[in-house]
């Protein structure tokens, strides 16, 4: 997928003066808060407490990056012991050659898709297509967006910006038939109607192309956590089927993977656990009837090995629950697709700059408020807050920050070591926002920052300054 981070800002302000995207958002915020509420809660009655369930996960996660060719290794051993082939990329174009390289190998003209994040890293897709093989996307809100020509704006909820209209818009020009006027209470309608196309599909596709939540090294398993029976229908009824995940999704054992799950649906969905749980391990064997005849792994790197001993390792414990953007107050005004990657919100904010280059993703680090809800629900401890200031910081010490802004702060610093000068210039500006603000105290249009007026009213301060304030009340005790 092509980056479109650098237009953060413009693409942000189209977003918030969209009514059917806002209309849209504005739904499912309180659905995703409430609902993980409730099933932290519930750790309580089964005797958990999440802080300590945390630790325990962040644990798991570290160990895994302390050591990670080692878990690789053993990981890639005992997958080939159960029949599995196991192949390594560095960036998605090798994703993309090895995937084709396997469908050719195989006579495969159709693959269908369970959700996979990394494919939208690879543009596996557009690849797929252009080599003759038809991408078929199977998971619900991924099928809607595919229809739309779209990227999904959120990890779990790929279509959480669409409207039940659009979505009936979509489904009657591709499916052939006239639209319907449509309620709440169509909604099972249309899931059947997709499901009844999707089917078809199933049948009639060579190659089953997934993720994996996580790789069991104990096992050489693939772990692949869905609320849709598509997943199953991809791993189980084509011939070949081809994982592809990042090598940070390995974690040791099966007793792991048991703790990792106690917060993975309640984090991302607030279900106690999800409807389709998979664990896969190899080829189908003699008597067995299902699963592929053939099993390929790939194991992605694109940029996270360059994460390991950097002061941003701590994103390789992202278990992609996506409770950080269900709880940011900048995602939920202005959608997945303001961010211009296939990350959004705050993990996004971190994981892009570091994956398509810093320098490629200015605005991103700067898209939050600082109140560290993201942090504070995160399930494996990720501090997302430290690691977005640590990334300012590195834009300022690359100098990659506009030249306004760094004359700016530079000025500011120079005037703070003068502490007599910087109180008199500090007097003289509350006074004029003061008189800029009127009768009514509120000001319009701040020319020296425009864009702190430009969707708002500014209100503008008294006119005096903290230390008189303060001096005033000292005066009046004494």
């Amino acid at each position: 997928m092509h980056s479109q981070a650098m237009f953060f800002r413009a693409r942000a302000d189209e977003r918030v003066d969209n009514p059917v995207l806002q209309r849209a958002l504005a739904k499912a915020k309180p659905l995703f808060v409430g609902k993980r509420a409730k099933g932290i809660e519930g750790l309580a009655d089964d005797g958990m407490e999440f802080e300590a369930l945390r630790q325990a996960a962040a644990a798991i996660r570290n160990r895994v990056v302390d050591d990670l060719d080692v878990w690789l290794e053993i990981f890639e051993e005992r997958a080939r012991a159960t029949g599995a082939e196991v192949l390594w990329a560095r960036d998605g174009k090798e994703i993309c050659q090895l995937v084709i390289d396997v469908a050719r190998r195989h006579g495969v003209t159709k693959a269908v898709k369970s959700k996979s994040m990394l494919s939208e890293e690879a543009s596996l897709n557009e690849a797929l297509a252009g080599a003759g093989i038809r991408p078929v996307e199977t998971d619900l809100g991924e099928y809607i967006v595919q229809l739309a020509g779209e990227a999904p704006s959120h990890i779990i909820a790929p279509a959480v910006h669409k409207t039940l209209a659009e979505v009936e818009a979509l489904f009657a020009c591709h499916h052939g038939r006239s639209p319907l006027p449509r309620t709440a209470a169509d909604i099972p309608a249309l899931a059947g109607e997709a499901r009844q196309v999707l089917r078809q599909h199933f049948l009639s596709a060579e190659m089953g192309i997934s993720g994996a939540n996580f790789l069991i090294a104990e096992t050489g398993s693939a772990a692949l956590v869905t609320n849709e029976g598509n997943g199953r229908m991809v791993t189980s009824l084509p011939k070949v089927h081809v994982v592809i995940t990042g090598i940070e999704k390995i974690v040791p054992t099966l007793e792991d993977f048991a703790t990792l799950m106690r917060l993975l649906p309640r984090s991302a969905t607030g279900q106690t656990i999800s409807n389709y749980v998979s664990l896969l391990t190899g080829t189908r064997r003699p008597g067995e009837a299902e699963g592929a005849e053939k099993t390929v792994y790939i194991l992605v790197d694109n940029g996270r090995a360059g994460l390991l001993g950097s002061p941003w390792q701590d994103m390789l414990r992202c278990i992609r629950c996506g409770a950080c953007m269900n709880h940011c107050p900048v995602y939920f005004s202005v959608g997945g697709h303001a961010y211009g990657w296939v990350y959004p919100g705050p993990m996004g904010s971190v994981l892009t700059p570091l994956y398509t280059g810093l320098e490629n993703a200015l605005d991103l680090p700067h898209a939050s408020t600082g109140c560290n809800q993201c942090g504070a629900v995160c399930p494996v401890g990720i501090p997302l807050s430290r690691l977005l200031h640590d990334l300012r910081e590195a834009q300022v010490a690359r100098g990659l920050r506009p030249r306004r802004e760094r004359l700016g702060m530079w000025a500011w610093g120079r005037l703070a070591r003068w502490p007599g000068l910087y109180r008199w210039c500090a007097r003289r500006a509350a006074r004029y926002l003061a008189w800029l603000g009127g009768a009514e105290g509120r000001i319009r249009v701040f020319g020296l920052a425009p864009g702190w007026t430009a969707g708002r009213d500014l209100p503008a301060p008294s006119g005096r300054t903290f230390h008189e304030l303060h001096s005033s009340r000292q005066t009046k005790i004494g």
